[in-house]
């Protein structure tokens, strides 16, 4: 798979050295990255290669559209830097140059987020963006128990920070009214639903729209959890097998952590997808029955493949954070979670 390429051209050398390390680090589309302090050898570059994307510093620009490029550049973020530019599509000689003005001295975050929505707007010109060259493993651990304010979505958190340090981690959660925005401490305006729909129509343009909508935090992609229990039930079994092969074959993640609730339609088929499925327990007598209850309905239902995944723990104290991380720990290690095959 051929890699777009994106260019920055600043002669500015620390501003364009710090830019280039941190979309290195920072933009997870793909994108084969070039760096110039010299306008003449980037134009030399730019005649013989096509660049899908090039940033540039406004003072830059003035030679811009006088280039004899020969279509070798379409699209052009440039870095505004108070010199009276605007937004505008030039022509230069036969091709259209699309240019967008944006903050150069806004926060390198907030360059990204511009860059990745410049790109969802000109999908076109991006397909393919953002998928990967290899497969990751793909290793589904499921979390569910029947117990109420059992700190299931906390342990969910916990356990995919730690997944983080061996692979590639997406969180997605299939909970109503969940608390994961907040503990996360994280506002969003697309989720779950918005995901599922670019898997199953602009499966082109997937790995692209997974990077606007994902938000990660301690190296874990989270998508944002559906606001109510009805959207959760149109979420069925042949939508999300579809969209963990994605996120695995196309995106290269290693780990898919789901939150899961019964409130899917196929919940019991979904739930059998899972490498693992972790539910928390209690000592209390009524928390035991329930699990119980829980098994008993897994093995009348034939589920016996979904039962054999099942593992109960119950968890220390959340207060006592070296107790609890060392809890989480040894569960991945001594479950298989962690190191092995694919699987």
């Amino acid at each position: 798979m051929n890699r777009y390429k994106l260019a920055i051209c600043d002669e500015d050398e620390i501003y364009c050295r710090r830019l280039d390390e941190y979309l290195r680090g920072n933009l997870g589309l793909g994108f084969e990255i070039f760096s110039f302090t010299s306008f003449e050898i980037m134009e030399k570059f730019l005649e013989k290669t096509k660049v899908s994307l090039l940033m540039i510093a406004e003072s830059a620009l003035e030679g811009i559209d006088d280039l004899r490029l020969s279509g070798n550049i379409k699209n052009v973020l440039v870095l505004d830097e108070g010199l009276g530019g605007s937004n505008r599509v030039s022509e230069d000689g036969a091709f259209l140059v699309n240019k967008r003005y944006i903050n150069k001295y806004q926060p390198a975050s907030l360059i990204v987020n511009d860059i990745v929505g410049f790109c969802t707007e000109e999908s076109e010109d991006f397909t393919g963006l953002g998928l990967q060259s290899s497969s990751g493993k793909g290793r589904v651990i499921g979390l569910y128990s029947p117990l109420s304010k059992c700190g299931q979505t906390t342990l969910a958190v916990n356990i995919a920070e730690r997944l983080a340090r061996e692979g590639k981690v997406v969180f997605l959660s299939f909970e109503s009214f969940s608390t994961l925005p907040q503990m996360l401490d994280i506002s969003s305006n697309e989720d779950i639903n918005d995901l599922m729909y670019y898997a199953e129509l602009e499966r082109d343009k997937f790995g692209l729209y997974l990077e606007k909508i994902k938000k990660t935090r301690n190296g874990v992609d989270y998508i944002m959890p559906a606001k109510t229990a009805m959207q959760i039930k149109e979420i069925g079994l042949s939508k999300v097998s579809n969209l963990y092969k994605l996120l695995a074959a196309e995106c290269g993640y290693d780990y898919i952590v789901v939150d899961l609730t019964q409130y899917p339609d196929d919940f019991f088929e979904i739930a059998a997808l899972s490498y693992r499925l972790i539910a928390i327990t209690r000592a209390h007598a009524s928390d035991l029955y329930k699990l119980k209850l829980f098994e008993e309905v897994l093995m009348q239902s034939g589920l016996e493949e979904v039962r054999e995944k099942l593992v109960k723990c119950q968890v220390p104290d959340i207060r006592d954070k070296k107790a609890y991380e060392d809890y989480v720990r040894d569960l991945l290690e001594s479950e298989g979670i962690t190191g092995g095959s694919e699987v």
